[in-house]
């Protein structure tokens, strides 16, 4: 699909959108997942069951009109951009209204809500899990040197942040409208089409509104230093040692420890920990191993232990994760 008949492909979908009232989406809503407590006030819980497949994304549309959606808390990155009329939303207690050209990233844990659509409003929901931003996403990130851009780099459970960015320039639209191209219109490779769109798209507004961008010497250093924290976890998450990891680097543990929370805002175990539940997770997909077999396989002799970090990360046990249709 060229970006000229995208008007007419948009059309469509509204046309074949079914529009659903408050107490509908309540109802779906109370049968899918858990309220919890946030600040006083009850929440829904969008857990890691959410099915990605082997996408990065999920990209979907809000369309009016529509009912209002209750406040609510992902574990994964969003980006909503106001393609057609208003957007009101509610972040985190705070009213916002997003018009057209308007781009939200809101970071992992931000609680928000959706006010009622009226016809002709529409909105693009792009979800991102924490697959998106290893390796070249984290690096890009990195080299910004941007607190925000940081944090939504890394998997810290205290992350809540968000942004309104106005992407009304001729590069941010061009990114918008190509990834709907490749959604509407999807062929081999569109899927990698699109991360590469919203990763372009995230840098660039970055790149050109937080206002603590860091000096081009700073960020180099920087940026290599995370890049051989995130290496040696890779390696060694087994034993996952900051004493030695402090050795190998020439630095004192202390000061690495508190470097490390600042720049990924987690821990070093932290860090060792997702990278050995990442390796259970694909353990248990791809073998038949006993779960016991994982744990001591990644690291965690204490099978106790393993059963309430891997439900921490994934919402499930490790038994319900490898029997789910949406693993």
């Amino acid at each position: 699909m060229k970006p000229g008949d995208l008007a007419r492909a948009l059309d469509d979908v509204i046309c074949r959108e079914e529009n659903h009232t408050y107490e509908e989406i309540v109802e779906h809503l109370n049968e899918k997942y858990d309220l919890i407590s946030h600040h006083g006030r009850e929440v829904y819980l969008f857990t890691n069951e959410r099915s990605f497949g082997n996408k990065k994304h999920i990209a979907s549309f809000h369309i009016g009109p529509s009912g209002a959606i209750p406040e609510h808390i992902y574990q994964y990155v969003l980006l909503t951009y106001c393609y057609r009329g208003v957007f009101p939303m509610t972040l985190d207690g705070t009213p916002v209204t997003l018009h057209e050209g308007d781009c939200l990233i809101a970071d992992r844990h931000c609680p928000h809500a959706v006010d009622e659509l009226a016809p002709g409003n529409l909105a693009v929901n792009i979800v991102l899990n924490d697959r998106f931003f290893e390796k070249r996403m984290l690096a890009d990130l990195n080299r910004l040197g941007s607190s925000f851009g940081l944090a939504l780099a890394t998997h810290g459970a205290d992350h809540a942040g968000w942004r309104v960015y106005h992407a009304t320039d001729a590069l941010s639209r061009s990114c918008i409208d190509l990834l709907l191209c490749e959604h509407l219109d999807d062929h081999v490779g569109s899927d990698d089409i699109i991360d590469d769109l919203c990763a372009a798209l995230i840098t660039h507004l970055i790149r050109s509104n937080e206002p603590d961008i860091a000096s081009q010497e700073s960020i180099k250093k920087d940026s290599e230093l995370v890049g051989r924290i995130h290496e040696y976890v890779a390696q060694h998450y087994r034993e996952g040692r900051l004493s030695a990891l402090a050795d190998e680097l020439g630095y004192d543990t202390s000061y690495l420890s508190a470097y490390i929370k600042r720049e990924t805002a987690r821990t070093f175990k932290q860090l060792v920990n997702e990278e050995r539940m990442r390796h259970a997770i694909r353990m248990l997909r791809n073998s038949q191993e006993p779960i016991y077999k994982i744990a001591q396989n990644v690291g965690i002799s204490n099978l106790t232990q393993f059963y309430r970090r891997f439900h921490e990360y994934a919402g499930m046990t490790p038994q319900e994760y490898r029997t789910s249709p949406l693993r």
